[in-house]
């Protein structure tokens, strides 16, 4: 599981993902000019986040 903090400064992602494959998404999105990328989010679900809203991501245990 991932942690991403979003930059508004409160809202947090705990995804199902590992950080290896956000990390995959994250480079093929910079990559070909995408600008969201779809996770599983333990909580709510699917969801599309912004990938220039992104503050940080941190693997968790």
């Amino acid at each position: 599981m991932t942690t991403i903090k979003m930059n508004d400064g409160r809202t947090q992602y705990d995804v199902k993902e590992d950080f290896n494959d956000i990390f995959w998404f994250l480079s093929n999105a910079n990559k070909y000019g995408n600008y969201f990328i779809q996770l599983t989010d333990t909580q709510l679900g699917e969801v599309l986040l912004s990938i220039n809203n992104i503050l940080s991501v941190k693997a968790s245990k």
